[in-house]
């Protein structure tokens, strides 16, 4: 595949994103650790998570000037 200008570009975003990739997922575990197990929703930071019914959670990133207009 060394021939595919295609397959060089995904190659190089993948190794470069590599790193950050898995660091989102330690805090996506994390952040999952921190919510209470009876909690349905948790909200902070500008992250909302959600506990679907078969307890499996979600992660939404917040609009932050909605945020701020809801506050004032």
């Amino acid at each position: 595949m060394s021939a595919s200008n295609s397959w060089a570009e995904c190659a190089a975003v993948f190794r470069t994103t590599r790193a950050v990739f898995l660091e989102h997922e330690k805090a996506k575990a994390e952040l999952k650790g921190l919510m209470p197990e009876d909690a349905k929703e948790a909200i902070g930071h500008g992250v909302r998570a959600k506990r679907s019914k078969s307890g499996a959670v979600s992660f939404d990133l917040l609009d932050v000037e909605a945020r701020h207009a809801a506050l004032q």
